[in-house]
C-alpha cells in the first residue's frame, strides 16, 4: 500500500528541479513518490496531465537558457499551426552541443535560426519551423502549414521564399520548393487547403478563395469559400461550427441568395473527405455546364 505523501512546501511550483526541491528541504525519498512525474533528469511535475505549454515551460528549467529553443513539431504546435501532434518535445541547440534527455528530441543549428517568444517560451520562427518540417511532413501537410502561416502573417511570404532559396542541398528542400509554389494567403482552414489541392489535382481552374459573390446587377450576396467567377460556381466547405442551428440558418439564407443570383452552390463537409470523388464530379459537372 502506497502511503499518502507529505505535502510539498508551498514555495515549489507545479514543476521544479532537483536543486529547487533540495533548497526547500524535500528529501530524495519524497521525490520518489508516484504522485510526482519525473519526465526527465532533474525535473519533477506535480500535475497529472500537463498541456504542451506547461510541459515546455517545465522542461525549459533543465535546458540551457539562451542556448536552446523549441523547434519542429513542438514549435509548430506552440505557434498554433495546424500540425500533427508529437509526444516528444523537439529542441534545437547550437552546433557542437550534444545533449540527450528522455522525452526530448534534440536537433542542432540554433545559431542559424531566428528565435521568437511564444507563451514566454523560445521557439524557432514559423518560417524556419516550416523548413525544418519539410523532410518529415507530406507535401499536403507542408502546404497546410504554409497556408496557415501566410493566413496569419502574410508579410512572411517573402521570408519563406528567401529562406527556401538560401538552403540548397538541405534535406527536404525539393518538397519545400514544390510546396512553396502551392501556398496561398487567403485560405482560412486546413480543410480549405486540402480541397484546393484536390481541385488542382483533377485539373479544375484555380478558384478564388474567400471572396465576395455578387448578382449580375452587382448586389452583394455573401462571401464564398471557393469561387469560380467565370462559371458562376461556388463551393462551400462546412466545418463543424456550420452545423449549429443559428449558423445553419444563416448559411441557408446566404446560399439561397447566391442561387437566386444565378450562382451554382455546391456544399462540402467532413463526410466528403472519406470519398471526395462524388463531390469533385458534382463540381466538375457544374463547371462544365456553366462555361
Amino acid at each position: 500500500m502506497v502511503r499518502s505523501p507529505a505535502p510539498l512546501p508551498p514555495g515549489l511550483n507545479a514543476s521544479f528541479t532537483t536543486d529547487e526541491a533540495a533548497a526547500h528541504g524535500v528529501t530524495p525519498r519524497r521525490l520518489r513518490h508516484p504522485d510526482l512525474q519525473h519526465p526527465t533528469r532533474g525535473l519533477y511535475l506535480t500535475g497529472a496531465d500537463p498541456d504542451l505549454v506547461e510541459r515546455a515551460t517545465a522542461h525549459l528549467k533543465v535546458l540551457t537558457h539562451g542556448r536552446s529553443a523549441y523547434s519542429h513539431g513542438t514549435s509548430s504546435e506552440l505557434l498554433g499551426l495546424p500540425d500533427r501532434r508529437d509526444p516528444d518535445l523537439h529542441v534545437t541547440v547550437p552546433d557542437g552541443v550534444f545533449v540527450r534527455r528522455r522525452g526530448m528530441k534534440m536537433h542542432r543549428g540554433l545559431e542559424h535560426r531566428t528565435i521568437w517568444f511564444v507563451h514566454d517560451l523560445p521557439v524557432v520562427s514559423p518560417v524556419e519551423t516550416w523548413l525544418d518540417l519539410a523532410p518529415i511532413r507530406t507535401l499536403e501537410e507542408l502546404v497546410v502549414l504554409g497556408d496557415a502561416i501566410l493566413h496569419h502573417q502574410p508579410d512572411l511570404a517573402n521570408s519563406l521564399r528567401h529562406t527556401v532559396a538560401g538552403h540548397h542541398g538541405t534535406r527536404g528542400i525539393r518538397r519545400a520548393r514544390e510546396a512553396l509554389e502551392l501556398l496561398r494567403p487567403d485560405v482560412l482552414s486546413p480543410q480549405e487547403t486540402l480541397w484546393r489541392l484536390r481541385f488542382r489535382a483533377v485539373g479544375f481552374p484555380e478558384p478564388e478563395l474567400n471572396v465576395t459573390v455578387r448578382d449580375r446587377s452587382g448586389r452583394w450576396l455573401g462571401v464564398g469559400d471557393f469561387v469560380w467567377r467565370e462559371q458562376r460556381v461556388v463551393a462551400e466547405y462546412d466545418g463543424d461550427y456550420h452545423f449549429t442551428v443559428e449558423q445553419r440558418r444563416l448559411d441557408q439564407i446566404r446560399r439561397r441568395a447566391m442561387r437566386t443570383g444565378d450562382w451554382a452552390v455546391i456544399e462540402l463537409n467532413g463526410a466528403d473527405n472519406r470519398s471526395p470523388e462524388e463531390a469533385l464530379n458534382t463540381i466538375g459537372d457544374a463547371l462544365d455546364g456553366r462555361r
